[in-house]
């Protein structure tokens, strides 16, 4: 009868580790480009400049200097995204309230967050070399 318990049990055993799905063998999944790089990549000039002028350029912020660098163009952000800290600021930390781009205590009338596709747009954008135009 143990002879029996124990065929049984070794089968059993034998059987769930053949027919087990192993993560072995998975393979991960193509990442794919956010929906806003599926037509073209963006540029500065075409749209990443709109969001960075109603966010980030504005007295007391990045427009006069309050805050370190001065948004009024190209020049002025392209030193901030060469070093990784536009990418951190707006991207990586966007849910601290204090450390992340836009900052939660933004002036009335501005926003104090980016939408899902302004941020796939400007990962998009940084994701492509950050082209001016």
């Amino acid at each position: 009868m143990n002879r029996r318990i124990f065929l049984w049990m070794l089968c059993s055993g034998m059987a769930l580790a053949v027919f087990s799905p192993s993560c072995v063998s998975d393979e991960l999944p193509e990442p794919t480009l956010p929906e806003s790089c599926m037509d073209s990549i963006p540029t500065y000039e075409g749209s990443v400049k709109t969001i960075i002028d109603n966010t980030c350029a504005y007295s007391g912020c990045h427009l006069d200097g309050s805050a370190p660098g001065v948004y009024t163009g190209y020049e002025g952000v392209i030193n901030v995204v060469l070093s990784g800290r536009f990418k951190e600021k707006v991207l990586d930390l966007r849910g601290d309230p204090n450390l992340g781009m836009p900052p939660s205590f933004a002036p009335a009338g501005r926003p104090k967050s980016l939408t899902q596709f302004e941020l796939e747009l400007i990962q998009c954008w940084l994701e492509n070399d950050f082209p001016e135009k």
